[in-house]
């Protein structure tokens, strides 16, 4: 058998109906209608073609391939590795195509990543057909074993030998800062939307990996340990001017868990991207209590359209809480200048913290009315298995399903106060009162957006009502 790896972005099949996973670092369901590209398998191919090794990557889920149409494809050329990652409610359908793959190519290698498996690597390699659980991120581990190495000197590895869990150390791969451009040419760009796009064509891209925050309900820690590391600068800015002049795109979203983590950083990002002159716009993620007055006023001159803020409740007492470190007046003062630097606010939030009453809901609702935000989300909280939410949730014997976690109305938690159906009716009523609003239709049709971007939008926002209002 010739070394060639497959890296595989599942089409899921969850109670009958087809699912999209966000398989990184966020893991959960999100919108047929919002297929992201998969980063982490475009890095990973990368590093193996910069190794020489042959490598494919099956984009099963916007090509519409179900699990036997992808055996079948790979079956014609048996690769001597299969990867994929894996997501919190697409673990019991990543088995069945682990045991597909397994009857089918029976020498082929099978590997599986993902926050999931990270943070419980045992009931995979004791329930599936799967040979080594690899732990956070995958690039240099798949390297490494389409390289034939051994198990026990691949870093971040999980495997079973005689029934035992074997695995070997947690460490940061070393290569992430000098990675090569991913592959973005194995990936059909076309198929993929990014949701509320300001310019079409839209992609997305990476600068760091991880976060400095301590959010007690989020699992980027099970891969990244509450670190930041940035890629060089130069080589951002080389990713940028491919996307733009090889693959013409117009907009990039950049999916940084806080791009503005270091605001000197920050600044000469901008300083760069100025310098270029791209016909490029972009958005980004960040909390508030990174921001200034300045900095966004810098983001924007450099072309930034959009800031995406954790703000997670208008509540004091809850919001102190979820280990963000950040306060309402400080989510205030983010919108106030975002505001007056001509740039939109989107905002996630959480409803079924500990402590959450419809009263403080409220008080998230008439926040987000108040900061005049342009866009929102609101996620059921989800006690993911390690994460100090999920442990608490365990302790007191609440319910707790990670399987269910999705971007929308998942019964997923559940607090003193407010069941499970309760909190999803909490999350949807948070929805309907800020949508909903004669002024806030209003003032989408007076914004600065295209016809085109809005009838878009209009499009997009019906699909996402369909699972989340009504």
């Amino acid at each position: 058998m010739e070394t060639l790896v497959a890296l595989i972005d599942p089409l899921a099949v969850i109670d009958g109906r087809k699912a999209f996973f966000l398989r990184d670092v966020f893991g959960g369901e999100v919108p047929l209608s919002c297929p992201y590209p998969p980063l982490e398998l475009a890095f990973t191919a990368a590093v193996l073609r910069e190794a020489e090794i042959p490598v494919e990557i099956v984009a099963a889920n916007v090509l519409d391939l179900p699990h036997h149409k992808v055996v079948s494809r790979l079956s014609a050329r048996p690769p001597s590795l299969v990867a994929f990652p894996s997501a919190w409610g697409s673990l019991e359908d990543d088995y069945l195509l682990l045991r597909m793959l397994r009857e089918a190519l029976p020498d082929t290698k099978l590997a599986i990543f993902g926050p999931n498996v990270t943070a419980e690597p045992e009931p995979t390699l004791k329930k599936s057909a799967v040979d080594f659980v690899i732990l956070g991120e995958p690039e240099e581990a798949i390297l490494l074993l389409a390289q034939g190495a051994s198990p026990e000197v691949v870093p971040n590895l999980a495997w079973l030998e005689e029934d035992e869990v074997r695995q070997t150390e947690r460490v940061f791969p070393e290569g992430w800062a000098t990675y090569p451009l991913p592959a973005r040419d194995l990936l059909p760009l076309d198929l993929y939307t990014i949701p509320f796009a300001r310019r079409l064509p839209c992609t997305t891209m990476a600068t760091t990996r991880g976060c400095p925050s301590a959010c007690t309900f989020c699992p980027t820690h099970i891969w990244n340990k509450r670190t930041v590391r940035p890629r060089p600068l130069d080589l951002v800015m080389q990713e940028i001017d491919e996307i733009v002049q090889r693959y013409g795109f117009r907009e990039v979203v950049i999916r940084d868990d806080t791009f503005t983590w270091n605001r000197e950083r920050v600044i000469e990002f901008c300083s760069l991207l100025r310098e270029r002159n791209h016909d490029l716009t972009w958005r980004c993620f960040a909390t508030v209590n990174t921001v200034d007055r300045e900095l966004l006023f810098a983001m924007a001159g450099a072309g930034c359209t959009q800031v995406c803020y954790g703000f997670e409740s208008g509540d004091p007492e809850l919001l102190s809480r979820s280990g963000k470190r950040t306060t309402v007046e400080q989510g205030r003062d983010a919108a106030r200048w975002s505001h007056e630097a001509g740039l939109e606010i989107s905002g996630t939030f959480l409803v079924g913290m500990d402590g959450e009453t419809r009263e403080t809901v409220n008080r998230s609702i008439a926040f987000a009315k108040e900061a005049k935000l342009d866009y929102l989300q609101v996620n059921v909280a989800t006690p993911l298995p390690g994460t100090s939410f999920g442990r608490r949730q365990d302790k007191k014997g609440r319910n707790s399903d990670p399987r269910s976690f999705r971007w929308f109305g998942a019964a997923t938690g559940e607090t003193e106060g407010l069941g499970p159906d309760e909190l999803i009716r909490e999350s949807r009523r948070f929805y309907r009162e800020f949508y909903l609003r004669p002024s806030y239709v209003a003032g989408r049709l007076r914004s600065r957006r295209g016809l085109q971007s809005l009838a878009s939008h209009a499009r997009l926002g019906l699909r996402m009502v369909r699972d989340t209002v009504l």
